[in-house]
């Protein structure tokens, strides 16, 4: 029992640490804007098992899906999850479960840096190919856009993300063991 109320305890701070950091954004003068959702997704993925990750990044959507304010800018509802900015949002738990199925297999930096680089490939991937169905936009329209403004910030959250996760990893790993 006692494992399963840590696993639930380590969800539910992990879930408010993506809330918050939602909240944290730049406007810019596209429709995407610059947030740390992801630099909280990356520490999910190194924290979390990829079930817990998984759940965890899904129950955010689902809140916020039902009206909860807290995707960026205090968004929330169908509209945000269907508007332009959608697939990004939707490829999160995914991209939660792949990075934190490869980090659990390789925890070294190299790891961790490629399960990072491989879930943001995801997310610009799966969100870029949704805004270009949604704003009947160009590739290169899209890629201007969803992804070139967002590289240097994303290598930047990375290297950030890795830097906390390894801190964070050596506590976690030593007072519990992650199932």
């Amino acid at each position: 029992m006692k494992s399963n109320v840590s696993n639930l305890v380590r969800d539910a701070l992990m879930l408010g640490v993506l809330i918050c950091l939602s909240q944290i954004s730049v406007a810019l003068p596209t429709a995407v804007p610059i947030t740390l959702q992801t630099l909280a997704i990356y520490l999910i993925a190194c924290l979390l098992t990829p079930n817990h990750a998984f759940y965890t990044v899904l129950c955010y959507l689902i809140m916020g899906a039902i009206g909860l304010p807290e995707f960026s800018n205090f968004n929330s509802g169908m509209g945000a999850l269907i508007g332009p900015t959608g697939g990004f949002l939707f490829s999160f738990p995914i991209m939660a479960l792949v990075m934190s199925t490869i980090i659990t297999h390789d925890r070294s930096v190299k790891g961790h840096i490629l399960a990072m680089i491989i879930g943001t490939a995801i997310t610009y991937g799966l969100g870029s190919i949704y805004f270009m169905y949604t704003m009947k936009a160009s590739l290169l329209s899209t890629l201007m856009t969803c992804v070139l403004p967002f590289l240097l910030g994303d290598a930047l959250k990375i290297a950030v993300s890795c830097m906390i996760a390894f801190k964070l990893e050596k506590i976690v790993l030593k007072k519990t063991v992650l199932s």
